[in-house]
Formats: C-alpha cells, structure tokens, sequence
C-alpha cells in the first residue's frame, strides 16, 4: 500500500486579504492537489485555507471509516472558520470537492456570505460498468484494486498524494452524496465556475453540461480544457485554471 508524504498531504493556509478562498480536494486526494492552486490565489492577495478531508491524506483504513456525511460537514466547519476571518469567501473544489462545494453553497451561501463557487471535474453521477456489483462486492472485499492517478503530465503524476485503493464503502457513499446534489443544484443561486477536462478519465466529462443545466444560478460559466485527465488542477491545463479562477473571483467579487 502506497504511504503518503505527510508534509505534502497537510493543511495549508494563507493569510491576505479580506476575500477568502476554501479549497477543497477530491475522493482519496489530498490538499497536495490544491496548494498550487492556493499559492497563486495567495499571490493574488486572496486569503486561502485548504484542509484534508476526514479520513483522506493519511491510509485507505482511516478513510474506511468515514463518509460524506463526515466530508461535508468538515467543508462546513473549515467554511465557518474562513469566513470568520473574511468579508467573502469562494468555494473551490477539485472532483467530489467541488461536487461538496455545491452542496455548500445550496445550503450556506447567505450565512457564511458565499460569492461565488469554483467547481473543477466534478462529478454529479459516475459511468462505471462495475457500479451494478458493487452492493455484491463490498461483502467479499473492503477496498477496489489499485488504480491509476489521473493525471495526464507524467512529471505532475509521480508528485501527486494520493490513495492507491478505494474503501468499496467510500464509493457507495458517494454515490449517496451524488443523488442528494443533484436536487439541490437548482438551489444554488451565488456565481458558479465550472471547468471541465474532455479527456477526464474518472468524472464522465458530459456531467458538466447537466450540473451547468441544473444549476439554479444566472451568472454560471463553463470552460472545458482539452490537454488534461481529470486533475485539472495540476495537469497540463493548471495555469489556464488559475487564470480562469482568478478572473472569476475578480470579476464576481470587485475586486480591483
């Protein structure tokens, strides 16, 4: 089983201007996969707060005894203790991070005075041939056979902390997390960018084009890049989705 660094896979955080930034990661992913990202957000002036989610950055096994209910409300709370510090704050999600980032934003965004949502590669349902067995599977086998990273530089591949097996368990509560966000999509009503790789291996990129569908926001942009997998955030395309994220979280929060 593969061992993650822990410099690499812990919370980051930085301290700079009143408009927040909460990044959050994917399924079986780590912060690793935004502090990139938060460092040029950071250089923008933005305050930025980025924290592993439950059972995520440390083995399979943690992660064996969580679920979404446990991954949502830590977005919760580490919104809570960003938008202490802000006068806004951006929500900005990797794959479920950015699937988690929604559901925030529907149920939060007058409270902790969410602007605006960045959603990269997330999912709103899965295309697996295998999905129909996995009620059957999860009584022989706790954890899915090692897969690999989807990321398509192989230099940003060999530096990525992540997992390299999934708790059955995990995926079946994800699932659940997936059904429960797509009723609520149409609740959200701050600014929301989506971006979206056409060559993303893990997250059916057509699901981009129903969240946009689906979403109750009048201001939702939608920008797909061609030279990534699925990690856009630090694939090929990761300076293209900073700009992009930047541009948004300027335009949408005045920012001068």
């Amino acid at each position: 089983m593969k061992r993650l660094n822990p410099e690499k896979t812990a919370a980051f955080q930085f301290e700079r201007g009143p408009v927040g930034c909460l990044l959050t990661h994917g399924f079986t992913g780590s912060p690793f996969e935004m502090r990139e990202l938060g460092e040029y957000l950071a250089g923008k002036g933005l305050t930025v707060l980025g924290k592993p989610l439950p059972g995520h950055g440390t083995s399979p096994h943690d992660m064996l005894r969580t679920n979404w209910y446990d991954w949502y409300h830590a977005c919760v709370e580490n919104l809570a203790e960003l938008n202490a510090r802000c006068e806004k704050v951006f929500l900005c999600g990797m794959s479920m991070g950015g699937t988690l980032s929604l559901h925030v934003a529907a149920h939060y965004a007058s409270r902790y005075n969410i602007a605006g949502v960045a959603a990269y590669a997330a999912p709103l349902y899965l295309k697996n041939p295998l999905l129909p067995v996995l009620p059957v599977a999860k009584r022989f086998m706790k954890f899915k056979p090692p897969s690999e990273s989807d990321v398509a530089d192989p230099v940003a591949r060999d530096r990525q902390e992540s997992y390299d097996r999934v708790p059955l368990e995990c995926i079946s509560s994800l699932l659940e997390l997936l059904a429960h966000v797509k009723h609520d999509l149409q609740d959200i009503t701050v600014p929301v960018l989506l971006v979206q790789s056409t060559k993303d291996n893990t997250v059916h990129p057509p699901n981009v084009r129903l969240i946009h569908k689906l979403l109750g926001s009048r201001d939702k942009t939608l920008v797909e890049v061609e030279k990534s997998y699925h990690v856009v955030t630090v694939d090929y395309d990761k300076e293209l989705v900073k700009e992009k994220t930047y541009e948004f979280i300027r335009r949408v929060g005045n920012l001068v």
